[in-house]
């Protein structure tokens, strides 16, 4: 299950990106986390809620691998 910050950066992506580390998110955009609004990111969520949407390349991510290329593991 995946826990974490989304933000909604208006950047055209059409949904919600999810924070990878802080500041950068799985699309690879970066923001200021100082000054954007983080979301909790919310599990078990009903089908209506916001979070359901989001962006299609954030959606897309193997969350696994983004964590092993920072750890600096091979693929």
């Amino acid at each position: 299950m995946t826990t974490g910050y989304v933000v909604n950066l208006d950047n055209g992506h059409n949904g919600f990106c999810f924070e990878s580390l802080l500041g950068v998110t799985y699309c690879g955009e970066t923001f200021d986390p100082n000054t954007t609004q983080r979301e909790l990111y919310a599990v078990d969520r009903d089908g209506d809620h916001p979070h359901n949407t989001l962006c299609f390349d954030c959606s897309k991510v193997d969350a696994r691998t983004v964590r092993g290329t920072v750890r600096g593991e091979s693929a």
